[in-house]
């Protein structure tokens, strides 16, 4: 299925979050979870540049056990939000790992 439009404005237009606001701070680099093919902030940066990553990376579907708490992030990002948007997004597309 086509692509709805640039990855950060489905991310706004579905959850309110501009992840362009993303820094690239490294605060959230050092938050793994087994099954990460991509830190955290790669993921985000990824999504905040349109790049396909974001949809397809591992660390889409393996970052759940370090959501809760929801990690800090210095712009105030809600990042569980963008995770669920970009796995809603992901499997809309039949990019989800369970898809096909």
């Amino acid at each position: 299925m086509a692509s709805r439009g640039p990855l950060p404005f489905v991310i706004l237009a579905v959850t309110g979050e501009d992840i362009r606001r993303c820094s690239g701070c490294a605060s959230c680099e050092s938050i793994v979870a087994p099954g990460m093919d991509l830190t955290l902030g790669e993921l985000l940066q990824a999504a905040a540049h349109d790049d396909v990553r974001a949809l397809t990376s591992q660390t889409l579907w393996a970052s759940e056990p370090i959501l809760s708490p929801p990690p800090r992030c210095l712009e105030e990002i809600d990042v569980p939000r963008v995770i669920r948007a970009l796995r809603e997004e992901a499997a809309r597309q039949g990019l989800s790992r369970d898809a096909g």
